[in-house]
């Protein structure tokens, strides 16, 4: 049974003005449970508007949209339960950062369930280890962090909620290249430790086949791609002609390839390269040897 599932979803955005825009066109494809999912696209191609559906802060404009096999379109569906169950840290949430102290401001999203103060603690301590923020920091303004600490307090926010699909939009942008695969790491710890999905939008071709499992390619607001990492960046021609790329461990790959070397052109990332080189060099000396 999928989790979430998209039926033949559009949305307008404007309808029946000069600014109409068709934002989504006719969009399906399933969520399974406890998948790691990312979402590409350039700019403008539906990415964040396909996101704000999943937890119904967008109503589309015709078209299905399903949890647990509930319509969450329909009239009277609760939608403040689904977003305790379907959470998603926008970008740059650090600006959504607000009370006096991490611990506090972790623990606003129980609070605002209905959960008591005691509760909500507890389910913000649990979510702030998760994340890695130390016991001597919950105390301090969450203004007195650095960019990348402010970053995972903000998603600990989120997980205080207990959600069953953790959705982030482009988690590490603005950030230097130490605190982006600090916060990356963090988020594939939680996807293994916690088994929750986890849908990410990134515009980093290199996240993308470092992390996910799955590949949503968007364009002009259709979903024009569905499949492995290997499979979608296989296709980087199609991609470069939307103005997208694949990441540097492809391109090398295929013109090693083309050269005549015994390569695989489904390599994605530079460890998986280095092995194939070297596990190719010592096949070769040892055929040079044999002769």
């Amino acid at each position: 049974m999928s989790q979430i599932r998209f039926e033949n979803v559009n949305y307008i955005y404007s309808g029946g003005t000069t600014f109409e825009k068709q934002a989504l066109k006719d969009v399906s494809f399933a969520v399974e449970s406890g998948s790691f999912i990312g979402v590409i696209g350039h700019t403008g191609s539906g990415k964040s508007t396909l996101i704000q559906h999943m937890n119904g802060l967008i109503r589309p404009t015709s078209g299905k949209i399903y949890f647990h096999d509930e319509d969450i379109t329909a009239d009277g569906y609760k939608k403040k339960e689904l977003r305790s169950k379907v959470g998603i840290v926008f970008q740059y949430p650090e600006y959504q950062l607000f009370e006096i102290d991490v611990l506090t401001d972790v623990a606003f999203g129980p609070k605002n369930l209905g959960l008591s103060q005691e509760e909500s603690r507890m389910r913000a301590i649990d979510a702030l280890q998760l994340v890695g923020i130390k016991e001597e920091q919950y105390t301090l303004s969450p203004f007195e962090l650095s960019g990348g600490q402010k970053r995972r307090v903000a998603i600990a926010g989120v997980l205080a909620m207990q959600p069953e699909v953790l959705i982030l939009d482009e988690p590490a942008a603005g950030l230097d290249p130490g605190s982006r695969k600090e916060i990356l790491d963090t988020i594939v710890h939680l996807y293994r430790e916690t088994g929750m999905t986890v849908i990410l939008s990134s515009h980093s071709m290199e996240d993308m086949a470092e992390y996910a499992e799955r590949l949503l390619v968007m364009n002009q607001g259709e979903l024009v791609m569905d499949g492995l990492p290997h499979e979608i960046f296989g296709r980087y021609k199609e991609l470069e002609k939307m103005g997208l790329s694949a990441p540097k461990m492809t391109y090398l790959m295929h013109s090693l390839a083309g050269k005549g070397y015994d390569l695989s052109t489904d390599i994605l990332t530079v460890s998986d390269a280095a092995e194939e080189i070297l596990n190719l060099w010592r096949k070769t000396r040892m055929e040079d040897g044999e002769k």
